[in-house]
């Protein structure tokens, strides 16, 4: 314990600017060389008569004491004050940058939120392994498969398109909507690179709250996926039909599905710890 206040004393000391370092020291020093002096001058009763020096020293003594520590409390005040207004405006700009971020995360779907996007990609994940792993018959396949693109179209609207997604195959003709999520992805990834690089070290700095390690991990890993070769449902890798399926369409759409909801489940995390 002994140790731990020494400690704390030392970086207290440390901390204070130099310049007030150097006077206090300077101040101290003479102010116990005026109190030594004035002492022995007592004990030969020098004062007697002597009242306005007497008055006069005694205040210069009292003042070589009482600046440094009026310099040293004060100093550390100001940079507590100048700390929790830094600390404030860190804060502020998380705030502002992980609504952004949501904001950009939302942009090209149809939904409310961040909660409610995560909600329904999760949906359409469970309906695709269903689609994917269980065994059934042809038409309800077919059944299951509509049944995901209606969900899918309704997510992600496509105005310019005559008729709706209806199959994986057909994904890559609807160029349009290509470019309009290849847009939202570069928005998408710079803003979660803004997030890792420029926020996240100026909160800690501060001891303000961030993602845990893993979270953190899985948010910058999804945004770096996302829609790398594999994994980008519009730009499948090749054309490989099984049973009538295209099978790399289909994984690269359950690829898109996991890096969504893990961006959505890193934006909510944030947004939990940084309500405004």
């Amino acid at each position: 314990m002994a140790q731990g206040r020494l400690f704390r004393a030392q970086t207290w000391w440390l901390e204070t600017p130099r310049l007030i370092r150097r006077w206090s020291i300077a101040l101290l020093l003479f102010g116990f060389l005026l109190l030594a002096l004035g002492l022995w001058s007592d004990m030969r009763g020098w004062w007697e008569g002597h009242e306005f020096l007497t008055n006069l020293v005694s205040s210069f003594t009292s003042l070589c004491f009482g600046v440094p520590a009026a310099l040293l409390v004060f100093s550390h005040l100001g940079q507590a004050q100048e700390e929790a207004r830094q600390k404030t405006r860190a804060r502020a700009h998380a705030v502002q940058e992980i609504n952004e971020f949501a904001s950009a995360l939302l942009e090209p779907f149809n939904a409310t939120d961040i909660q409610q996007l995560g909600s329904k990609l999760r949906g359409m994940r469970a309906n695709l392994r269903t689609v994917r792993t269980v065994r059934m018959a042809d038409a309800e396949r077919e059944e299951a498969v509509a049944t995901f693109f209606m969900q899918f179209n309704d997510l992600v609207p496509n105005p310019s398109a005559r008729r709706p997604i209806d199959s994986f195959s057909t994904m890559h003709r609807y160029t349009s909507q290509w470019t309009t999520m290849r847009k939202w992805q570069t928005r998408v990834t710079s803003q979660c690179r803004i997030l890792d690089e420029e926020v996240r070290p100026r909160v800690t700095d501060y001891g303000l709250p961030w993602l845990a390690q893993n979270r953190a991990s899985d948010m910058r890993q999804a945004a770096r996926w996302l829609f790398m070769e594999g994994r980008n449902p519009w730009k499948p890798r090749a054309q490989q039909t099984d049973n009538g399926r295209d099978g790399s369409a289909m994984a690269a759409m359950s690829y898109f599905l996991d890096d969504l909801i893990g961006l959505c489940a890193g934006a909510e995390a944030l947004a939990s710890l940084y309500r405004a």
